[in-house]
């Protein structure tokens, strides 16, 4: 399940990170226009490189649990998640079937995993957010829009079942709505996953192997690649 809340933090990406003296957002009456303008950026883009820190934050402990990694987007619908530190992992899917490694005694295994109707529909999610067709999400999710300091876009969740793992996604973003900053996914209890995007890069060109279900390539390896590109 905390695979499956992961993809669905994923699923969204897109976004400056709100400060504590950040002036009060301001919530969008008619938010048509900004996701309009989202959906015209995200509809351009054919692939994303980003590198990230994840703190997940539990009621229970007084401070975050950290974890590092990136993540491969290509259009129309290839997603690599990686984590690479404090230990490594790798989570690879599209439309038709998803993988996952773990790095165990100096090699990769291979999980078994199958492929539920659940993480189908958020693969699916994920690919019509990516083509810019925000306005197909809105049978799945209410969005609402806020601005200042950054824009944050908000969405809930209407199935039951997932909003038992997830009570709303927030997608906090550059006021032009440019750059990848950060996502925060709130769970029912009061826990949150906040995702810090450091550096991003668009439009690359991914080794092949990348997104490799059997034998994926390795992260240096496109890490190199992707910073050395012009």
């Amino acid at each position: 399940m905390q695979r499956l809340a992961a993809i669905v933090s994923v699923l969204i990406i897109s976004v400056s990170v709100t400060m504590a003296d950040d002036p009060p957002l301001q919530p969008v009456a008619d938010p048509s226009a900004i996701l309009k303008e989202l959906q015209r950026k995200m509809s351009s883009l054919r692939s994303m490189y980003l590198e990230f820190t994840q703190e997940r934050h539990l009621k229970l402990f007084t401070e975050p649990l950290k974890t590092e990694g990136v993540m491969l987007i290509e259009r129309p619908d290839k997603i690599r998640w990686e984590t690479t530190a404090p230990y490594q992992s790798i989570l690879l899917g599209n439309q038709k079937s998803v993988a996952q490694f773990e790095h165990e005694g100096g090699k990769w295994n291979k999980l078994k995993m199958g492929f539920p109707q659940m993480l189908k529909r958020v693969m699916d999610q994920m690919v019509l957010m990516h083509q810019g067709k925000l306005d197909a999400l809105t049978s799945d999710f209410t969005i609402s829009v806020a601005t200042g300091a950054v824009v944050v876009v908000t969405l809930v969740p209407k199935d039951k079942n997932m909003i038992s793992i997830m009570s709303s996604l927030d997608i906090r973003m550059a006021p032009d709505l440019s750059a990848t900053r950060e996502v925060v996914m709130n769970e029912p209890g009061g826990d949150l996953t906040r995702i810090i995007f450091r550096r991003e890069k668009r439009d690359v060109t991914f080794l092949p192997g990348a997104f490799d279900q059997t034998k994926p390539l390795d992260a240096a390896a496109i890490k190199a690649a992707v910073w050395d590109a012009p």
